[in-house]
């Protein structure tokens, strides 16, 4: 694993709700890679709408995330499998990590590595490294 993802992980696990996030307790060097999701349930399923991230995964997706919703720009033939990822956590409050190359937006495929912790009441904490 990155090791600024793991490090972002391993104080991402050490929280038990997102009261206790501090942004100023994250390395400098990963808060690029941050990314807060908004938990939004839906009839049969949930949204997950981004609320805070970093200017190296704006400058990745090739465009400014906040306030998307997730599902409107994971594509590619193991995009379904990446929000079903993302939902799992948010339905099960599992963390989750994932590593596997993804086709992001008019770009050739990239290798992802990223790491998603759910913290209550509402949210998803991470960080992606692409």
């Amino acid at each position: 694993m990155d090791q600024k993802l793991r490090r972002l992980a391993d104080y991402l696990l050490s929280n038990r709700s997102a009261a206790d996030f501090n942004r100023a307790a994250v390395d400098a060097d990963a808060l690029p890679h941050l990314f807060v999701l908004e938990i939004e349930p839906e009839v049969e399923a949930v949204r997950l709408r981004i609320r805070l991230v970093g200017t190296a995964l704006d400058a990745a997706f090739g465009r400014p995330l906040k306030g998307c919703h997730l599902e409107e720009f994971i594509h590619g033939p193991r995009g379904a499998d990446v929000v079903e990822g993302f939902h799992h956590c948010a339905t099960t409050r599992e963390a989750i990590w994932m590593k596997q190359v993804v086709r992001i937006r008019d770009h050739l495929p990239r290798f992802v590595e990223g790491v998603a912790v759910n913290l209550k009441p509402d949210r998803i904490y991470g960080g992606l490294i692409v």
